[in-house]
């Protein structure tokens, strides 16, 4: 439940237990006992204070208590890719599979080093099972939880350097 759903229905518990106890009192309970209107609805109403004080101190924790997560399920986490992050659980901080601030300048092609042959065939990847979280790309992130900070996956460059 969201925290503004919560705090209407703190106070809307918090209006009920003073509202009912207070109108029982005064109108149905106590005329019998009570005669003079003032005294009787007094006490109608300190006791619905008494009733309203402890829902508002039941609904500001109800209202301002951490939102219950699903606890991560049991499956594997594979980040295969390169610099892939697979994160399961809910990370705090923020996550950034980029560079910061630096640039890394691609090689001249006179001096690149030759590329790599590519497979005959491709290795099929297993299917993820339940639970699972896989960063398989290059740089992928896969998070089984919510993050608590910023997630990038793209280079964040300083000033070009030209």
């Amino acid at each position: 439940m969201r925290r503004n759903l919560r705090w209407a229905a703190a106070g809307l518990v918090t209006a009920v237990a003073f509202a009912i106890p207070t109108w029982l009192c005064g109108a149905v309970f106590l005329p019998s006992m009570v005669t003079d209107d003032a005294v009787r609805w007094s006490l109608s109403s300190a006791l619905g204070v008494v009733l309203a004080t402890l829902a508002v101190a039941w609904g500001q924790g109800f209202a301002t208590r951490a939102r219950q997560e699903d606890p991560p399920s049991d499956g594997p986490v594979t980040a295969s890719g390169e610099r892939s992050i697979a994160v399961k659980g809910n990370p705090a901080g923020n996550v950034s599979t980029g560079d910061s601030g630096t640039r890394n300048t691609p090689a001249r092609p006179e001096t690149a080093a030759p590329a790599a042959p590519a497979p005959d065939s491709p290795q099929p990847e297993p299917e993820p099972g339940p639970g699972s979280v896989t960063a398989s790309g290059e740089r992928s992130i896969a998070i089984n939880g919510n993050p608590g900070g910023t997630v990038s996956t793209g280079d964040q460059f300083g000033a070009d350097p030209a």
